[in-house]
């Protein structure tokens, strides 16, 4: 009984501090949330700031949020400025020497900083900005997590901050990061064979954050239901891409998940064009949890439109 009672005790005197020895990290976005859980294991406790059914240009900042990174030992994010609406603040805010606001960037420095992007092929870079461009990130475009394929890189690159950052452990991250890839090569391999009937398939978006996801399908994606990114459709864009679609037979509409559905559904109607809905980040739809779902969930709801 005695026995019982002082392992008890032990266990709960060690337990608190097992739990303290975490790497602390604070990922952006939900798949990044899963990813890290995947190569941290049990070495990182990990928190996540956007919920995925949000437009990832307009995340609400929270105080909770600001003691999260405060408190982390790490902060992973997407990159190229997709999270310039909120990570800057918050970073201001979080007084964390191991991460913070980029003034040029809009992104992190220090230590502490995991971007996910290093190494990516950066699609629609701009040679210049302006506001009447509307929406524009001058680094390019941010959307490279639609690409299935840049989950190698998404996962090799959190492996690599996890390892600068907490080298002690470097075996085991770099064990996990190989587990994971072992489950994602075979997927990847199964999505290419999965897009081959969309190669070829003209369609529009209703934003401008696809080409990434056009160049794994081969999905000619030919404009958007914005005017220009982040300004909303105007009556006098939709005649004119209703004519559009019709002169270039264009048979798909792509609605993210964020997006209001009711202009694509009269879109659709004008120009017999079916509408097929994706996420844009992991928990934006049902079934979507992880990266590997997210990616498998849209090309499933491309495939069932065009088949349609």
């Amino acid at each position: 009984m005695k026995t019982t009672a002082l392992a008890a005790v032990l266990l709960l005197a060690v337990a608190p501090r097992a739990e303290a020895s975490k790497l602390r990290v604070v990922a952006t976005l939900p798949e990044l949330v899963d990813v890290v859980s995947r190569i941290g294991g049990e070495l990182v406790s990990v928190d996540g700031l956007a919920r995925g059914t949000e437009d990832v240009h307009q995340i609400v900042m929270k105080p909770s949020f600001v003691t999260k990174l405060n408190r982390a030992d790490a902060v992973v994010y997407l990159g190229l400025t997709v999270e310039h609406g909120f990570l800057p603040g918050l970073l201001e805010g979080a007084r964390n020497e191991k991460m913070r606001p980029d003034p040029d960037t809009s992104n992190c420095l220090g230590d502490g900083c995991i971007d996910c992007s290093a190494g990516v092929r950066v699609l629609d870079k701009p040679e210049s900005v302006s506001r009447a461009q509307g929406d524009i990130h001058p680094q390019g475009n941010p959307h490279y997590n639609l690409n299935p394929e840049n989950g190698r890189l998404i996962a090799r690159n959190i492996a690599s901050g996890l390892t600068r950052i907490d080298p002690e452990h470097a075996s085991a991250y770099q064990k996990n990061l190989k587990a994971y890839l072992g489950e994602f090569e075979p997927k990847l391999g199964e999505w290419r064979e999965m897009a081959a009937p969309l190669k070829g398939v003209k369609a529009v978006s209703y934003h401008k954050d696809i080409p990434y996801l056009g160049a794994f399908t081969g999905i000619d994606f030919v404009d958007t239901l914005e005017l220009k990114p982040g300004v909303a459709p105007t009556p006098t864009h939709l005649v004119a891409l209703v004519k559009k679609m019709r002169e270039l037979k264009v048979t798909l509409i792509v609605r993210e998940q964020q997006y209001d559905a009711k202009t694509p559904a009269w879109l659709a109607e004008q120009t017999g064009a079916k509408v097929a809905v994706i996420g844009t980040m992991a928990n934006s739809l049902p079934g979507t949890e992880t990266f590997i779902k997210l990616s498998e969930t849209n090309l499933k709801n491309l495939l069932k439109a065009v088949e349609k």
